[in-house]
């Protein structure tokens, strides 16, 4: 209700709806889908003064989605377990972690239930073990089932009802033919608020190898002659491990730089000039001209 509510229009705000912060881009799994290895921006950890600094200023601002991610495992990150901490004490909700799984041992739990994040989405790539491991490079399926489950058992063991739990697989060809089962597998384990998710296959502009077997419904748009603005210009911000800020998640290079957190607060960037140069880019119909949205596969009318 909140997402359909924010993205109904092409209001910015003083601050974006969907904040992302990347605490860190080093990740202990090596997938052919993710662009971030292929990425030019080197790695790194966000220090832990610089997220302070974007979640004092996120508290300020009800009925936003914080996301402490971008291209990395989030529980790699020395302190992230004292900024899951840190988002409860300043009242920044809702949050949403995003995890593969493969750490989600007892303190990470914890923190996670400790914490009250209002969401925890895995991503958990089918029930077939070789499927399963030849995406999810470096996992062990057995062990990540077990800590998805154990996530499920701490937090009916405590009687919390947070965080809420997604359960995402991505539809590619590989995985399709498990989508039943993989929906019949986990159904079980979900209490009210929790649900499975599918998501489509995405090529990053076609920097990786393209396996859908959907067509993006951006794309579907697109052919059927819509030209307007992409929203996420509009709703949606990503701030990488070094402070620099993108209006857009799916620019894994910061291309579409149009600030930096270091520098400026987040709502100065946000509606700042290189932001609306964007935005008047896509309202006169010249978003080509910015080449990560020439021919996005990921555009949202």
């Amino acid at each position: 209700m909140i997402l359909e509510e924010a993205f109904k229009n092409l209001e910015p705000g003083a601050f974006p709806f969907s904040m992302g912060v990347e605490v860190t881009n080093f990740c202990n799994l090596k997938c052919p889908m993710c662009p971030r290895e292929i990425a030019e921006r080197g790695f790194g950890n966000m220090d832990f003064e610089l997220f302070a600094k974007i979640a004092d200023e996120a508290s300020h601002h009800a009925y936003r989605i914080f996301l402490p991610q971008g291209f990395g495992e989030s529980f790699i990150h020395p302190r992230f377990r004292d900024m899951l901490l840190y988002l409860k004490q300043k009242g920044v909700h809702p949050t949403m972690v995003i995890t593969n799984g493969t750490l989600l041992n007892e303190k990470n739990v914890t923190a996670l239930i400790d914490g009250e994040v209002d969401l925890v989405s895995v991503s958990l790539d089918g029930t077939n073990k070789e499927v399963y491991e030849a995406i999810r490079k470096n996992a062990n399926y057995e062990r990540v089932v077990a800590n998805v489950r154990y996530l499920f058992e701490e937090r009916e063991r405590r009687q919390a009802t947070l965080p809420r739990i997604i359960l995402r697989m991505i539809k590619m060809a590989e995985t399709e033919a498990d989508v039943p089962k993989f929906q019949e597998y986990w159904a079980p384990w979900l209490k009210p608020g929790d649900e499975i998710a599918f998501s489509n296959y995405q090529t990053w502009n076609g920097s990786v190898a393209d396996k859908r077997v959907e067509e993006p419904s951006g794309m579907t748009a697109l052919k059927s002659g819509h030209r307007g603005p992409c929203r996420m210009l509009y709703k949606t911000a990503q701030v990488y491990f070094d402070g620099r800020m993108t209006p857009c998640c799916y620019d894994y290079d910061c291309t579409m730089e149009i600030g930096n957190v270091r520098e400026q607060s987040v709502s100065e960037i946000w509606n700042g000039e290189r932001a609306q140069h964007f935005r008047r880019l896509h309202e006169e119909g010249k978003s080509d001209e910015i080449p990560i949205c020439r021919g996005c596969q990921e555009y949202t009318p």
